[in-house]
């Protein structure tokens, strides 16, 4: 019997009324051996609210310390925006109504040269818009009722954003700092299922569960055009890397691996430091140097298998411009429609390594310095090695959150830009994915 249905018997109904709020359907759902009917999840069929669609899905009990931000584009040129949380009920989730899309990416401030303006921009935009302010206020209430029980504090704030204004939603101002700096943030898209070939639509699922990447790291570095990237170089030797100054050569290293001679062969890390480019369409993002030949762009990539990456955890860092970039330009027209958006699916690079079976993340959403580049991951690995026992998201949140006490405190060009381009680097994927770098002992 569902569990709706098995409510609305009226002795049943008094026993549930008789639970406290936060915990009577879940207690319900585990201690009666109650299931989910199908009418009673939330499917293509009924996920509208006010006639605007959403992904949600209800057919999995998520834990309390996860809360959902999901963002839509009704026409190209405004957004809704839905927050949501297991403990609340159905008219306590957080709708807005339909605003105009802001223009604020890292990407148009660079372009415009303005990027000094984006600190300025990012909190009028959390200030001065009615349903920004919202979903500031609706945020920081579930916070405050969730802060007296430990085990539901809330930990992790996932982002399904559909469109393609590349908002840094990251850099929110929530009440004292940045949204990114206060709670845990990961990025997560609708991407296909390459396995279901039966349900054309079927999307991967964000893993949330404790995990660890335990192994070596395995890197392509590009010291030739790159300066800074030899200073990179230096800090990663501590951890014995595999390096590779060939990207053509790195890819084909990564896909021996897992053959009957590397069995034993694990990888924690690969370590991404180059050039990235974004073009105008999906063929035009690449990875690599300033020589084509030595470029590689999405569309290459898929001809590799890497089939180690779903058979053990790995995390990917590419420290390079642009890298954490999704678009939904294609030109060629290979690419599905996306039910939900009624566009082609957003992809790129994450989603290309999340798909093959990636555990993480990270990339960044714009172009960033190469010495800033090589200052945040020196401070990624110091973060990680005075906390190796914290998830990679979260220690991307503490660079974070040092970045803007330092610029709070010594209000300088050299601070407001460190502070703009560790903002810059997101992470895709499962947010209690850890890292460990270690020899194939180690593990």
């Amino acid at each position: 019997m569902g569990l709706i249905n098995w409510i609305k018997n009226p002795q049943n109904y008094r026993q549930s009324q008789a639970l406290p709020k936060e915990e009577s359907s879940y207690k319900l759902f585990k201690e009666k051996n109650l299931k989910i009917d199908d009418s009673e999840v939330l499917t293509t069929a009924n996920d509208y609210f006010e006639g605007k669609k959403f992904g949600i899905k209800l057919d999995k009990i998520l834990s309390k310390k996860i809360a959902i931000l999901e963002v839509e584009s009704l026409d190209g040129e405004k957004i809704i925006i839905h927050f949501h949380h297991g403990l609340l009920g159905k008219d306590e989730q957080l709708y807005t109504k339909c605003i105009n899309a802001p223009k604020i990416s890292f990407d148009k401030t660079m372009k415009a040269q303005n990027l000094d303006r984006m600190i300025g921009d990012m909190t009028m935009f959390s200030e001065e818009n009615p349903q920004v302010k919202k979903l500031r206020g609706w945020l920081l209430k579930l916070q405050e009722k969730l802060k007296n029980n430990f085990d539901n504090q809330l930990s992790y704030l996932i982002i399904n954003d559909r469109t393609d204004f590349e908002i840094p939603w990251e850099m929110l101002e929530l009440k004292n700092n940045y949204l990114g700096a206060s709670i845990v943030t990961v990025r997560w898209q609708d991407i296909t299922n390459p396995d279901d070939l039966y349900d054309v639509n079927s999307l991967i699922d964000l893993q949330i569960e404790e995990n660890n990447c335990c192994g070596n790291m395995v890197a392509y570095l590009n010291t030739k055009d790159l300066p800074s990237v030899e200073e990179e170089r230096k800090n990663l030797e501590q951890f014995n890397p595999i390096v590779h100054d060939n990207i053509r050569k790195f890819f084909d290293f990564l896909e021996s691996v897992g053959s009957k001679d590397s069995e034993d062969f694990n990888i924690s890390l690969i370590f991404i430091a180059s050039h990235g480019f974004f073009g105008n369409d999906l063929s035009d993002s690449k990875l690599g140097g300033e020589d084509s030949k030595q470029q590689i762009s999405l569309s290459q990539l898929y001809e590799y298998k890497w089939k180690f990456l779903a058979q053990k955890s790995s995390l990917v860092f590419m420290n390079t411009c642009h890298s954490g970039r999704l678009q939904q330009e294609d030109q060629l027209n290979v690419i599905g429609i996306n039910p939900k958006t009624e566009k082609p699916y957003a992809m790129g690079f994450s989603t290309f390594f999340l798909k093959k079976g990636a555990a993480g993340v990270i990339g960044t959403l714009c172009k960033v310095a190469d010495q800033y580049a090589a200052k945040i991951s020196h401070n990624f690995f110091e973060e990680y090695q005075e906390c190796p026992q914290l998830p990679v998201a979260t220690i991307l949140k503490n660079l974070r959150l040092k970045a803007s006490q330092k610029y709070q405190s010594e209000r300088n060009d050299e601070n407001k830009y460190l502070l703009l381009f560790t903002f810059m680097y997101v992470y895709y994927g499962n947010p209690m994915t850890k890292l460990t770098l270690t020899s194939k002992e180690g593990c």
